[in-house]
């Protein structure tokens, strides 16, 4: 009777380990999509179109954004469609813009609506 109980406990901790295995292994491949999207040339243009939107000056001297980053431990799929990025601006994690990629019927990519941080807003207009 105990070598039974401990024949099935050992398959029960085996079955156990091997879907948790497999479910991590999923939830990596889906990150990976989620950073090639992001990092992609056409997610990329409209990132540059936006900051440039905001910013008229960026990635000048006389502009407020320098650089941006995309932060990859923050992307995630919209329920409602697309992929919701954070952007860091000049390495501060205080200065962000956050905005959901939509990929339309030709392929191509647009921003739909975005929030930029209080601290980046404060710089833009200049306070």
């Amino acid at each position: 009777m105990k070598k039974s109980k401990l024949i099935v406990l050992i398959m029960v901790v085996f079955s156990l380990s091997l879907g948790g295995c497999s479910f991590f292994n999923g939830q990596s491949a889906k990150k990976q999509e989620m950073i090639q999207i992001a990092e992609s040339k056409k997610a990329k243009d409209v990132i540059e179109n936006l900051l440039r939107q905001e910013d008229p000056n960026a990635f000048t001297d006389k502009g407020v954004i320098k650089s941006y980053k995309i932060n990859e431990n923050s992307l995630k799929y919209n329920p409602m469609g697309g992929l919701i990025i954070k952007v860091i601006i000049n390495d501060d994690n205080n200065l962000t813009i956050t905005t959901t990629l939509t990929e339309e019927s030709d392929g191509k990519f647009e921003q739909n609506g975005y929030v930029i941080s209080g601290e980046l807003s404060d710089e833009l207009r200049g306070k």
